[in-house]
């Protein structure tokens, strides 16, 4: 009877373990995930791109709106080059790495974009995704992405900029994986 005891002690006091030395919405973001919140990427540079995440400061109030853009050079040896993707060709992601989760949408059609080499465009950020009617967070869906500027509740958030195009007409093993991002806080 000890050692059965004993035995269910043992399992309890290591079920517990060390699920006291996280906070369980930390323990929930994924590693990789926090990784990049810890190591802000703000500039992407290859033979081919540069890319920047533009934004001036991390820190917002609530209710702030968060404004920030991605801006991209092509910087290759031709003059020009031409991308395959649909008419969004950059896209932006902003999640907390738990509920909140804006991965961005875009169109399927396949677009020729022709860039020239040195010339730099900037892309405001813009929101896009969605969500189902059953969510039980449709009413919070609706609202944000009927309201044209990005205001989050309080809580520190990924946001990113990533490439959405590929390099050759023929897109399946040519999509180029540019991304910039930082982590920003809503107080």
């Amino acid at each position: 009877m000890k050692a059965m005891i004993m035995i269910m002690l043992m399992l309890v006091l290591s079920a517990c373990g060390s699920s006291g030395s996280k906070k369980p919405e930390e323990a929930a973001i994924d590693p990789a995930l926090q990784k990049k919140m810890s190591a802000p990427r703000l500039q992407y540079k290859d033979d081919l791109f540069e890319m920047k995440l533009n934004i001036a400061k991390t820190t917002f109030a609530k209710d702030e709106p968060i404004v920030y853009s991605a801006s991209l050079t092509y910087i290759g040896e031709g003059d020009s080059i031409t991308i395959w993707g649909g008419h969004t060709y950059i896209g932006f992601t902003v999640t907390d790495g738990k509920k909140f989760n804006m991965e961005g949408a875009n169109t399927s059609e396949l677009v020729a974009t022709k860039l020239v080499k040195g010339k730099t465009t900037e892309y405001p950020f813009f929101k896009s995704g969605g969500y189902g009617a059953d969510d039980p967070d449709a009413g919070f869906w609706r609202t944000f992405y009927a309201e044209k500027e990005l205001r989050l509740p309080p809580g520190t958030y990924y946001i990113s900029a990533v490439c959405s195009f590929s390099l050759t007409e023929e897109v399946v093993d040519s999509h180029y994986n540019g991304e910039v991002y930082t982590t920003i806080t809503v107080e």
